[in-house]
């Protein structure tokens, strides 16, 4: 029977943006007959050998995402039966053919050796695949004792192994175990895992937690033989590595699903980031001074799921720069902002404690409603404000708190790894480039948003522009301006004036009634980090035109983007 055939509006969105020919290979989930395509990956040209192959990015999907067909756009096309010949997940594979310009889609199914037409797919969003799917976040740590030259052996005894049912799974949030003995007829609720529900972290990703258990002795009966133990002691030099891999797998799973099956998913989950390592290890094999890699997780846009890479510990991003290069170009995006740096990883709700700051509080805020034109901040940043990190800058350090924001959207965008300057740090920073005398660290005296563009372009190797206006009511004439700018820029602004320094992530106008609003972040709140506080009094809203003193003038620093990968 063929499977009912969903593609995700993400994927569309992608293939809009091509403008050649190409080949390439569709990753989905099969489930309940149906086949929901999520993503693609291209074909690298024939003479760039370096580049990654499409079939090998199965192993940085979650697992239930396959390899589930093949793209074919514009005129582009291989021989069908090398085309499929790497798909396992169905006997029937999918064929997509985009038709460039047009932007239409035609689908087929390879059925004995035929294409066949699979009719009009249907469009899902987003919002639709994640209220009928979970991911499930497996962390373990794994001991390895081997010697160098047999790490590759080792991984895959490792391998066989957890495929032999010697692990168990726990699900700490319900306090429920999963079994390899458990039998088919044993049903369970996907959703129950999830447990209680959690606290809203704007930008978090939500997953079902897991930790995996070894068995450490066989299972022997009372009337088995006893043997003596036998040592042999062999002689001889050899270098011994110990070392811990500390895996971090995601998989999906809809609904609810036995629990032998689930136990199989949770398996090459492991295995699945086993093999996502030791492909990171066998590029550092020929170094002298081994790093162990660790995994990360990433969500590009457009990119209908989580993207899971390991990057070998330590490894700044210019040390990764050639492998996410060909990661931009085999998943066809752009080359001119980061996707895949460190910066860029995600992070899931369990992993946020009370007192840090909280990424994203405009995403709770009540929405203006109808008839208002919106341009937002793009992107994550956390929020900083008075009395964080134990500090005390109630009365000053506004705008020190405001550049703390911006510079922490360059840092969670991927644009540096360096951490978020202290007040110190930026006095220092003004001193060193000859803007204030050394006195001037380690006091409270104020800055300005031409101080905190000075900052930016010296820590962050950017640009900024500057916008002013002579008194509060001619912000009015500023509206287009820092529209485009989020428009095109989408970094947070710092507007300083008086004796007080705020952070603008997005503007709003009435065509129809001429109105006017700011959305404000506002760095002057001592409280703690509790977003219903934040948002419900007004810490981080919509502000209208009255909202800024007639009678005070105002600089705003834009940052800039810059084109880096």
């Amino acid at each position: 029977m063929t499977p009912k055939l969903r593609i995700s509006s993400n994927v569309l969105k992608r293939l809009q943006e091509l403008t050649s020919k190409d080949t390439g290979r569709l990753f989905g989930v099969m489930s309940e007959n149906s086949l929901t395509v999520l993503s693609f990956a291209l074909n690298p040209p024939e003479d760039e050998e370096s580049s990654i192959p499409p079939a090998a990015l199965q192993l940085n999907m979650p697992v239930e995402i396959d390899l589930c067909g093949v793209l074919f756009i514009g005129e582009a096309s291989e021989k069908i039966p090398e085309a499929f010949k790497d798909i396992d997940i169905t006997d029937n594979p999918l064929l997509l053919r985009y038709t460039l310009g047009a932007q239409q889609v035609q689908s087929f199914v390879y059925i004995h050796q035929t294409l066949k037409p699979a009719g009009e797919p249907e469009v899902i969003d987003e919002s639709e695949i994640w209220e009928r799917f979970f991911y499930i976040r497996l962390r373990t740590s794994i001991p390895m004792t081997t010697q160098r030259s047999e790490i590759i052996d080792a991984f895959q005894t490792t391998r066989k192994n957890l495929a032999s049912g010697s692990v168990g799974f726990h699900f700490p949030e319900i306090d429920v175990y999963l079994l390899g003995s458990d039998s088919e007829s044993k049903v369970i609720s996907i959703k129950d895992l999830m447990g209680n529900p959690r606290r809203n972290f704007p930008g978090a990703v939500e997953a079902i937690d897991a930790l995996m258990l070894t068995r450490m002795t066989d299972e022997k009966s009372e009337g088995s033989l006893k043997y003596a133990p036998v040592l042999q002691h062999v002689k001889r030099p050899f270098q011994s590595l110990q070392f811990d891999i500390n895996v971090d797998t995601l998989s999906i799973v809809e609904g609810s699903v036995n629990a032998t099956r689930l136990y199989s998913i949770l398996v090459e989950s492991v295995c699945r980031n086993l093999r996502l390592i030791e492909r990171s290890f066998t590029h550092e094999l020929n170094q002298e001074k081994l790093k162990v890699p660790e995994v990360l997780h990433f969500k590009p846009r457009n990119c209908m799921h989580l993207v899971t890479v390991a990057y070998p510990r330590g490894s700044s991003d210019e040390d990764t720069r050639d492998y996410r290069k060909n990661l931009h170009k085999v998943l066809s995006f752009d080359l001119s902002k980061p996707l895949f740096c460190r910066g860029n990883a995600v992070r899931f709700s369990n992993d946020f404690t009370s007192y840090e700051p909280i990424l994203n509080p405009h995403a709770a805020v009540t929405s203006l409603g109808s008839g208002f034109s919106v341009s937002l901040v793009k992107g994550l940043y956390a929020y900083h404000h008075y009395m964080q990190d134990k500090f005390d800058d109630s009365g000053w350090g506004c705008a020190y708190r405001s550049l703390q924001t911006i510079f922490s959207w360059f840092r969670l965008q991927g644009y540096t790894g360096e951490s978020i300057p202290s007040h110190r740090a930026i006095q220092k920073c003004l001193v060193d480039i000859g803007d204030k005398s050394h006195n001037f660290i380690g006091s409270q005296q104020w800055i300005g948003s031409t101080e905190v563009g000075f900052v930016l372009e010296t820590l962050l190797g950017i640009s900024v522009r500057v916008l002013c206006a002579a008194t509060g009511g001619q912000m009015q004439e500023q509206i287009i301006s820092l529209k485009e700018h989020f428009q095109y820029q989408g970094t947070p602004v710092m507007i300083g004036g008086g004796v007080l320094a705020h952070t603008i992530l997005g503007v709003a106008h009435n065509e129809e009634t001429d109105e006017i609003k700011f959305l404000i972040l506002d760095p002057h709140y001592t409280g703690p980090e509790d977003l219903k506080t934040i948002t419900n009094k007004g810490w981080c809203g919509w502000k209208g035109l009255n909202f800024w003193k007639k009678d005070a003038f105002y600089n705003m620093c834009l940052p800039q983007i810059p084109s880096r990968y």
